[in-house]
């Protein structure tokens, strides 16, 4: 992957954005990209010297990492930052541990948004992955006995946390995380992993869901007023409620694929975002 700066950062922040440690070492997968979806991992995988990254979009990333790093220097009393493999459906597959305690709890830090955890809930994919990681710690003989994010919240405020009960009381959450059985955990490393190796062979479609997709919606607008009156997910519905006032209209707000407009490293390479925004593209072979 290529660092670039287009918006002329101090090279001290760009030369350590460039300095990123992570590696899957001689692993075919990790487990970070084995929960991404295998479009994604197989795109990767082809054009990885071809792909651009502005050091302005690896900041939030470069601030995690350097929690990461002060916290390993704090820690006495666990393991930290391991990376171990396994072998998976013939794929050696790597995971990188943030802190396994002595009281056997496999520990992950997020540096995240508030609003990620303003529902009090870990998210699927984090469950997904600290799973992965005990799979991989008990395949090594470890004895892993529970699970848990410490989410650090990067954004977040002390004048809305007093405003929204239902907002993040804390900059700092610690959050449990659900432990499946170890058949469970073994059955979905191996589903992951023979969907990525299916991809390696035929490119499979992004879902709406992989795609981070946005639907098109109809607001009904009224004249001299910016903001909708009310959001339609067809048009058919919001027509008819403006067509009960002179003083109403619709407007069709387009859809959009988030995850593939701003987010996804390969969108250049894809043949399923191009031909979305541009019908005339071709298919990949």
């Amino acid at each position: 992957m290529k660092i670039t700066n287009k918006l002329k950062l101090p090279e001290p922040i760009v030369a350590a954005v460039a300095n990123d440690g992570y590696s899957r070492g001689s692993a075919d997968i990790s487990v970070t990209s084995l929960l991404k979806p295998p479009r994604i991992t197989a795109l990767e995988t082809v054009y990885g010297d071809q792909i651009e990254e502005d050091a302005s979009d690896r900041i939030w990333s470069l601030l995690g990492q350097s929690i990461h790093t002060i916290l390993e220097r704090a820690n006495k009393t666990g393991v930290a930052e391991r990376r171990l493999s396994i072998k998976v459906e013939g794929w050696t597959v790597s995971g990188g541990m943030d802190l396994v305690c002595e009281n056997r709890f496999l520990t992950d830090y997020k540096v995240v948004t508030a609003w990620k955890f303003k529902s009090g809930q870990v998210p699927i994919e984090h469950e997904q992955q600290l799973n992965c990681y005990a799979e991989i710690l008990r395949q090594h003989g470890e004895d892993v006995q529970a699970l848990q994010i410490v989410a650090i919240l990067r954004d977040w405020s002390k004048l809305e946390a007093r405003r929204d009960p239902t907002y993040p009381q804390t900059q700092v959450l610690v959050l449990p995380v659900r432990m499946w059985p170890e058949l469970e955990a073994w059955e979905f490393l191996k589903s992951r992993v023979i969907l990525h190796q299916q991809a390696r062979v035929t490119l499979p479609e992004c879902s709406s869901a992989d795609r981070w997709e946005k639907p098109t919606v109809f607001a009904l607008m009224k004249k001299r007023q910016k903001r909708a009156v009310k959001l339609y997910e067809n048009r058919a519905d919001a027509e008819s409620h403006a067509s009960t006032s002179p003083e109403l209209f619709v407007e069709a707000r387009p859809g959009e694929p988030i995850r593939c407009a701003a987010y996804c490293p390969v969108s250049r390479f894809c043949t399923q975002y191009n031909k979305s925004t541009n019908p005339e593209e071709k298919e990949a072979v």
